[in-house]
């Protein structure tokens, strides 16, 4: 009976571990289709079709990527070996296309971070600690939009090897023997290998030695009353030091030497001078990338929601109680106590550079969380029955009520994949274009249309600085796009466009003196040859970046007072911190000098349709309390913002479902009129108002007019999303 007993106990956390497995793979599946979903992730599975169809043999230069020239194809390639490797596994029992299958490697990613993740908060307290450090990781709501199905994007390598290469690190220092030493270099190699920045987990060991140091100094003094020596904790470091150590030393040597760098050119790429200083001018726009104050409630209450809130309360507060204890008791602060405490606040504070790194937070979070219960499962395990059942008890209660609520988030986080519009053009394109024609439109969509198509692309999502792009680097170019989508000056438009057709003779040249001497690469004759033809696409979600667009091309809306946001529904200006010269900054975080943010309130929603007391129809829209009402008055159109101000123009659509433009600045009013344009959606259901320094645009002349009264811009194909033209340059 004993034994059984023994048994039946030894397997509760093995099935509970494969529940986790079952609960986390099962989560995903909802969003995943036959084709990759969203933008950065088709980079990711281009990259690793183009090495499964080269026969496991990357080529040195990447045709498709910010042509002309191209560019050097990337050198960490761990996770695309990895996607092939599987890959060619899978073909051995199951005949699945290549995409497909790609589909599903967010899935397994996921489902295999839960292994490193139990290990890892296992060791750092005890088996319950490394199913919930697994549990809160692996269903922690910012990991889960990120690994869902078809998502393949590197943040499930993020996770996965975070996890592994801290276990195996712990581990190391613990067992002290060269195998384990080993491991965790390999560990640590592949890591970086997959992801570059994977060079964070030994930086980050390495700042925690005088962290550590600095700590005990502290702790000394408050429990004693004195300043312990450097000696005695120097002492204390060495047995985990000496691996510690020889680790981060090794790694460096060896991955210096296969061509990675070391943590010092990590720390220079991070902090933005590996790329001549120059910053990416493109961060600014990315809504991750938005600087967030954490402090605040509201941006805490953000954190929280994609963290976990249950796991980040253990995290605050039961870290912090098991270091007090210790001090009641007059006990040191264990290592582990210390490395939890760091890491979580680090993590905590590189969230002020945006949400996106609100990840790397989670992972610490939920080892630390993990690490709670753990300790608090044995803290309690000698209590009464009634008190230990309360207290577990609690906690399990509050850790189902995480899952449910993360569960129910993943069931209905819904699917990103590419839109029905997209992939019909998409294929009008692969069945039409010239297979060295070059397609431009704004960044975002260039890693569909690359991978997609396998066509060039003028710019995309992968940022290529001022040291890798030559000699158009990507501030050059996303400069270049928002003037061509900005300008009213078709002639400006079409000459910026045909400088990326080929380049001249001596940038060419530039170009291959600097691969040569830079990246040891020859790159071929034919990123020299010209563009055979050149397609441009004005889409839909541009509506919502336009005014990115405007900020980047240098075209700004005049916002000289106060008084012009009162009587411009769409001023669409990209605040900075400091106030341009003759103009007011807008933006919320331009009164705090940080980062710049986007006041665009140009798209309205309508909210409601009433009728006046005369009978006539009368359309509401709103955007936060700022009004335009639509009245249909006899067949007069009369738009007006505010109840103040006459609009001058409006475009609806009539019965045939044909633009009919109605100019009222000449009428009688008694209300004062102001410029731009009202572009009302033929359903009515959403406007669009136009500044006067944007209705003449480009993009609002190739999206919404579909290039009426253009020269060099044709139109070959439409659908109500995406219009595609081809350039004609004569």
């Amino acid at each position: 009976m004993i034994v059984m007993k023994l048994h039946a106990k030894n397997l509760i956390v093995p099935i509970l571990l494969l529940l986790i497995i079952v609960i986390v793979g099962y989560s995903r599946l909802p969003a995943r289709t036959d084709v990759i979903a969203d933008y950065d992730p088709w980079f990711f599975y281009r990259i690793s079709e183009v090495l499964w169809k080269n026969n496991m043999k990357m080529p040195e230069w990447d045709l498709l990527s910010f042509f002309p020239p191209g560019r050097p194809f990337p050198k960490t390639l761990g996770y695309e070996y990895f996607v092939v490797i599987a890959y060619k596994i899978q073909s051995i029992f199951f005949n699945m296309e290549f995409m497909k299958f790609a589909t599903y490697i967010p899935i397994i990613m996921s489902v295999m971070s839960v292994i490193p993740a139990y290990f890892l908060g296992k060791e750092l307290s005890n088996e319950w600690g490394g199913l919930a450090t697994a549990l809160f990781i692996a269903m922690s709501p910012t990991f889960i939009v990120v690994s869902m199905g078809s998502y393949m994007d590197t943040d499930t390598v993020v996770v996965f090897y975070s996890l592994l290469s801290i276990f195996t690190i712990f581990l190391a220092m613990k067992k002290k023997t060269i195998p384990f030493i080993a491991i965790a270099i390999l560990a640590n190699m592949a890591f970086i290998y997959s992801w570059w920045f994977g060079w964070y987990i030994t930086t980050f060991f390495l700042a925690y030695i005088p962290g550590f140091i600095l700590f005990r100094f502290i702790e000394s003094y408050l429990r004693k009353g004195r300043f312990s020596s450097l000696g005695s904790i120097i002492n204390e470091l060495k047995p985990m030091l000496t691996p510690l150590l020889s680790i981060i030393i090794i790694l460096n040597v060896v991955m210096f030497l296969l061509g990675f760098g070391t943590f010092v050119d990590f720390i220079l790429g991070a902090s933005g001078f590996r790329s001549g200083g120059e910053s990416l001018l493109v961060n600014v726009s990315v809504a991750e990338l938005q600087p967030i104050n954490i402090f605040t409630k509201e941006g805490f209450k953000q954190v929280a929601n994609r963290v976990g809130e249950f796991p980040i309360l253990l995290t605050l507060f039961g870290i912090p109680f098991f270091v007090i204890l210790k001090f009641v008791k007059k006990e040191p602060v264990n290592f582990e106590e210390i490395f939890l405490f760091m890491w979580a606040a680090f993590t905590f504070y590189t969230i002020l550079s945006g949400v996106r790194f609100s990840l790397l937070f989670a992972i610490a979070v939920a080892t630390s969380a993990g690490y709670v219960i753990g300790n608090i499962i044995k803290y309690f395990e000698g209590s009464s029955v009634v008190l230990k059942s309360s207290v577990y008890g609690l906690l399990f209660f509050f850790t189902f009520l995480f899952l449910s609520s993360t569960l129910s988030f993943a069931l209905n986080v819904g699917s990103m994949g590419v839109g029905g519009n997209w992939l019909d053009m998409l294929n009008w394109l692969k069945a039409n274009a010239d297979k060295d024609a070059i397609v431009s439109t704004w960044w975002d969509p260039g890693h569909i249309i690359a991978g997609y198509t396998g066509l060039r692309v003028h710019a995309d999502g992968a940022h290529c600085g001022v040291a890798e792009c030559v000699p158009y680097n990507h501030n050059i170019r996303i400069q270049d796009m928002g003037k061509i989508l900005s300008t009213s000056n078709e002639t400006e438009a079409v000459s910026l466009l045909k400088k990326y057709m080929q380049l001249s003779p001596e940038q060419c040249q530039e170009a291959k003196d600097y691969y040569k001497k830079t990246f040891k690469i020859d790159i071929p004759e034919e990123s020299c040859k010209p563009a055979s033809e050149m397609y441009f696409i004005s889409s839909a979600d541009l509506i919502g970046k336009y005014t990115w667009l405007n900020y980047f091309g240098g075209y700004r809306a005049p916002v000289k007072t106060p008084y012009d946001f009162q009587k411009t529904p769409g001023i669409c200006c990209a605040s900075t911190p400091k106030t341009e010269e003759g103009q007011v900054s807008c933006g919320e975080f331009a009164s705090q000098e940080r980062g710049v943010w986007v006041w665009c309130p140009w798209i309205f929603q309508i909210s409601n349709i009433q009728k006046d007391r005369d009978g006539n129809n009368v359309f509401i829209y709103d955007y936060s309390g700022i009004k335009i009402t639509i009245i249909d008055k006899q067949g007069s159109i009369i738009p007006i913002y505010n109840n103040k101000y006459l609009i001058s123009k409006i475009m609806l659509y009539d019965q045939n479902g044909q633009p009919r433009l109605f100019d009222i600045s000449n009428s009688s009013s008694s209300l004062e009129k102001i410029g731009g344009l009202l572009w009302v959606q033929p359903d009515y259901r959403v406007l669009i108002y136009l500044p006067p320094e944007v209705e003449n645009s480009m993009f609002i002349r190739t999206f919404l007019f579909n290039g009426q009264g253009l020269e060099h811009f044709k139109l070959v194909y439409s659908n109500p999303e995406i219009k595609l033209y081809k350039i004609d340059f004569n």
